[in-house]
């Protein structure tokens, strides 16, 4: 593709590397410099942008290589002729480590291990403390017996649900194809095949699967007959309470034992079985009552309304499709299934409120329940969550724009100007009252959106538009107005600015999350609005559901509304803190908020959005000197139709 055989090679790493490279390593990794890196980069770039693909950089995590359309980056791939190595990267290595470990029958020692993935025994060594640790998070025991070497000791499930793990974690996973490493960590048990196979199936009784769905399920199934290759079954599996279920499959695990020679214990049937439940909808909804998920929907719309006083409990588009939603999700947990959600990374980043709101409320609801939703969990129910989001302020808020007709030379000129209006922008406008120019004042003015006037109006004082028309109207004066109500009367920041109190901005040296917590709470105190309640409810937020935001944000906030008007107090820290297990945070934003602003509570948190997705922004933020400079660096670099 380039001539510079370096670019090349730069682009075939970040096809083949999915996750995020640190500058560093991508200097180490080609023996250049930053700027070189960086050069390098943006010729990439050029090119590529041809493709809808980029190579963009997330602060804190590096590079990465970002398309919305899997067959684009199919299209690089097979133009610089990749062919990707399973063992090209020390993730790699060890997840290999980590398969040949769980497949051993017997020990391996430190030099099998080494021949295994090429390496020295030195940095198998080094590779065996992560091992431990990743096997630790599946409650599976790294045995080391001297003169012997290491085996892996645990329950089977765990066994392969770390397996399942490994086999994603490198994944594209919008793109429906295997790649190499998948092949080569199932002991090259032939995908394809399972995938036509199932496919097949699925066509005759008219199944249907989302493409995750089915590439997770044929991963499954060849990681069931893998396993029984190696001698490795499953000893005990709950079955699914479907009686249709066992009459439906037996066709096609017969043939699936015939084509790989394996036999299905009852056991391993009902592991492909749970699979089938929890992918397939047809399977699902059958034999199932609907009344405890309508309970369960009801109880988190109840608890968004509670605590947002966002009204989704009449949308049927949202209660259905949740209802099936949360029925997948407990038939897995039934059948002790994990699906990974390949999206929750894009969600908790870039639909924050959805994800909020819906964490919240999921928490609330689940209080008392026998089991727990995971990230994962919650992150599709979000998006659910999210689109009936954007139908409630849809209807509730978009309305024609109200508008005043101001006349100089008496009523008779202002009723002819206010049929003209009404008859050319009748589905768009609606004119709120007919006024002398001497009588406007503040009252009258009160929620209008645009006066048209056929005099100036040099001693209004009102922020609000003034379009000066002619009699008749001329086209110059029509166009002015179609221009007129097709813009936002407001910047994006303006709409919530006024929650930006100036008394309310502090830069602080807290070296704890709890430790500025309480410094906002004080502080908002003072303002008379919030209740006593206010920072324990913070606390106890935190304690469960994090705030933080991509390693720069946090947003803390009480778990109910504990405010009788919205205000919101900012700090800016000298050094980032840590918010949670996994998140810094260096500007909070302590939200205080009542019912009064529930227009603007999504443009706000769109603005959270904004600051998480610009680091350029962000390190303008943390200069900030006072809340005036704060709010003047958003709304020079949010764009007006940013959202």
């Amino acid at each position: 593709m380039f001539q510079n055989s370096r670019l090349n090679e730069l682009l075939k790493y970040f096809l083949s590397h999915k996750e995020y490279t640190s500058p560093s390593n991508l200097v180490k990794h080609f023996q250049i410099s930053e700027r070189t890196l960086r050069n390098d980069i943006r010729e990439v770039n050029k090119e590529i942008k041809k493709n809808h693909v980029q190579i963009l950089m997330k602060r804190g995590a590096g590079y990465y290589l970002d398309s919305k359309d899997p067959s684009f980056v199919s299209q690089l791939e097979e133009s610089v002729n990749l062919k990707q190595d399973p063992l090209d990267s020390v993730d790699r290595r060890i997840n290999h480590l980590i398969i040949k470990l769980l497949y051993a029958n017997d020990y391996l020692n430190q030099d099998d291990l080494a021949d295994e993935v090429f390496v020295s025994v030195n940095t198998i060594i080094n590779y065996l403390k992560t091992i431990r640790a990743i096997l630790n998070r599946y409650h599976l025991t790294l045995q080391n017996k001297a003169n012997l070497g290491y085996l892996v000791v645990g329950e089977e499930l765990d066994k392969r649900t770390c397996i399942v793990d490994l086999l994603t974690s490198n994944a594209q996973p919008y793109a429906f194809q295997f790649s190499n490493e998948q092949k080569a960590l199932l002991n090259h048990v032939n995908l394809e095949k399972i995938k036509e196979t199932v496919m097949d199936f699925n066509r005759k009784y008219d199944l249907h699967f989302t493409d995750y769905n089915l590439k997770n399920l044929i991963l499954h199934i060849a990681l069931s007959i893998s396993r029984l290759q190696a001698d490795k079954p499953i000893v005990s599996y709950p079955r699914p309470q479907n009686s249709q279920l066992d009459q439906l499959l037996h066709p096609l695990i017969s043939y699936i034992e015939e084509i790989f020679q394996v036999i299905f214990t009852t056991a391993e049937k009902n592991y492909i079985f749970s699979h089938y439940v929890t992918s397939a909808g047809e399977l699902l909804n059958q034999e199932h009552t609907t009344d405890y998920m309508h309970k369960l929907v009801m109880d988190i719309l109840n608890c968004i309304y509670e605590s947002y006083h966002i009204d989704l409990r009449t949308d049927r588009v949202l209660l259905n499709d949740l209802s099936q939603h949360l029925q997948a999700i407990l038939n897995a947990k039934y059948y002790q299934l994990r699906n990974k959600n390949p999206l929750l990374h894009t969600i908790k980043n870039n639909y924050i409120f959805a994800y909020e709101v819906t964490e919240t409320a999921v928490y609330q609801a689940f209080e008392n329940e026998p089991f727990h939703l995971s990230e994962d969990d919650i992150g599709y129910i979000a998006l659910h969550v999210g689109a009936a989001i954007e139908r409630y302020f849809d209807s509730r808020y978009q309305h024609l724009k109200k508008v005043l007709i101001v006349y100089g030379n008496g009523y008779a000129e202002g009723s002819f100007l206010a049929a003209k209006i009404t008859s050319l922008f009748k589905n768009v406008l609606e004119i709120a009252g007919r006024y002398p120019s001497h009588e406007l004042d503040g009252k009258i003015c009160n929620d209008i959106d645009l006066i048209i006037s056929t005099v100036p109006l040099k001693q209004l004082h009102v922020s609000i538009p003034v379009l000066v028309v002619e009699i008749p109207l001329l086209r110059k004066n029509i166009e002015n107005i179609s221009r007129a109500i097709t813009k936002e009367r407001q910047h994006p920041v303006s709409k919530f600015s006024d929650l930006f109190d100036p008394s309310l901005f502090i830069r602080s040296s807290a070296k704890s999350r709890d430790e500025i917590i309480h410094i906002l709470c004080m502080l908002l105190k003072k303002s008379g609005n919030i209740s006593d309640s206010f920072e324990k409810s913070v606390l106890e937020r935190e304690s469960k559901i994090s705030t933080a935001m991509d390693g720069v944000l946090a947003l803390p906030h009480p778990m109910t509304i504990c405010s009788t008007k919205s205000q919101i107090a900012v700090a800016i820290l000298e050094h980032p803190v840590k918010w949670s297990e996994k998140e810094n945070a260096q500007i909070i934003l302590m939200l205080s908020l009542a019912d009064d602003k529930k227009k603007n509570i999504k443009a706000l948190y769109d603005t959270f959005v904004a600051i998480t997705n610009n680091p350029s922004l962000t390190n303008l933020l943390l200069r900030a000197e006072s809340m005036l400079e704060f709010l003047q660096i958003l709304e020079d670099n949010i764009p007006e139709n940013a959202y």
